[in-house]
């Protein structure tokens, strides 16, 4: 057996159609990021959605540092977190499937909106509890470039962008269980910019996979 053939039958369970059409361009989709920061569209089918959370339920999450940073860029949190995922993890399957769609997209579309080749190699599933503080403005790490791809697997929480640690003009992103929120990192269209963003008004068990490159 090949490689690749051996990659499709650790996952030979997965629903045949995983993955929604975002009704947007990929060239409209990077527009708005630009001008936005961060976009929700549906991503996953209910199917594909539901299979995910069959392990997703089933990790031993760790609780992550309730405190992060020091003085002025303290981040507070309360989530647990997993990333011990095996070959044979399901969300290996939708890491393969969705980096194939991203590459299929930026075949169309020049200049390369990225300073280098997108790779998702960091992986991350989350938990939050409902009443929790979720996780206040913060950015992310200068290490992660080009996109951050957050999939909301289930549950329901407050996700926005803002200008400050103090969640100045915050901008509330609109989503649902199934979609991915898409956020620009460092070396998206030459920019370093890092938005800050955070997660509050959590009122349901909430599970979001997120991608990233590193």
């Amino acid at each position: 057996m090949s490689e690749s053939a051996a990659k499709n039958d650790l996952h030979a369970g997965a629903p045949a159609i995983r993955f929604v059409e975002p009704a947007i361009s990929i060239a409209g989709l990077l527009d708005r990021l630009e001008c936005e920061d961060a976009v929700a569209v549906p991503a996953l089918t209910p199917a594909y959605r539901a299979w995910l959370m069959e392990e997703a339920r089933s990790v031993p999450f760790r609780e992550a540092r309730a405190l992060v940073g020091r003085g002025e860029r303290l981040v507070r949190q309360c989530m647990g977190v997993y990333d011990g995922f095996g070959l044979d993890s399901r969300f290996r399957d939708l890491t393969r499937h969705y980096q194939a769609l991203w590459d299929g997209w930026l075949a169309s579309v020049a200049p390369c909106p990225f300073e280098s080749r997108l790779v998702f190699n960091d992986l991350m599933l989350q938990v939050y509890r409902p009443g929790e503080i979720g996780i206040t403005p913060h950015r992310d790490r200068v290490a992660y470039r080009n996109l951050i791809c957050l999939f909301v697997l289930e549950g329901r929480g407050r996700f926005g962008i803002c200008e400050d640690r103090s969640g100045r003009g915050a901008r509330i992103i609109a989503h649902e269980p199934g979609d991915v929120v898409l956020t620009r990192a460092p070396g998206f269209r030459g920019s370093d910019h890092r938005p800050f963003h955070f997660l509050d008004r959590i009122t349901e068990q909430r599970y979001v996979f997120g991608l990233r490159h590193e």
